[in-house]
């Protein structure tokens, strides 16, 4: 009889153990309340925020595929901005990336972001220079 609750509690402990992840975020789920019209939404269309003006190359990012983000930034010292993207449907960590400048108050990168298993996700982040931050968002389709 001990053997056999001895297996049992061994089983129940396996079975917390590969369930543990997402038993933690069951009860400590914390929902993002986005509010969406304090962000940048970026398009081909240049976005401007606190005179700052953001644009992609196309109008649409799709995950693995490189789509070049054009941000012109006046008045800027700085030789290169950071961008810091989190996604708002589904946990994927934060990417970032470096924005060099390629002219007098004009900075550029690839933004590629990684591939997720929702049709479309939005992606809301933070681009500075170390002195003024922007808030900047964009939507990922398939």
């Amino acid at each position: 009889m001990r053997s056999v609750l001895k297996l049992l509690a061994i089983f129940i402990a396996l079975l917390a153990g590969f369930f543990a992840s997402d038993i933690i975020k069951l009860f400590s789920e914390k929902t993002k309340n986005i509010d969406l019209s304090q962000y940048c939404v970026l398009s081909t269309t240049p976005c401007i925020q606190k005179g700052i003006s953001m644009s992609l190359a196309q109008p649409t990012v799709h995950p693995l595929v490189a789509n070049r983000l054009t941000v012109s930034w006046p008045n800027s010292e700085a030789q290169q901005l950071v961008l810091s993207l989190e996604g708002v449907e589904m946990e994927m960590g934060t990417v970032k990336y470096v924005l060099k400048k390629v002219e007098s108050d004009k900075f550029e990168t690839d933004i590629i972001l990684p591939v997720c298993t929702n049709d479309s996700m939005t992606w809301v982040g933070q681009l500075s220079d170390s002195k003024t931050t922007v808030l900047p968002a964009l939507r990922m389709e398939r």
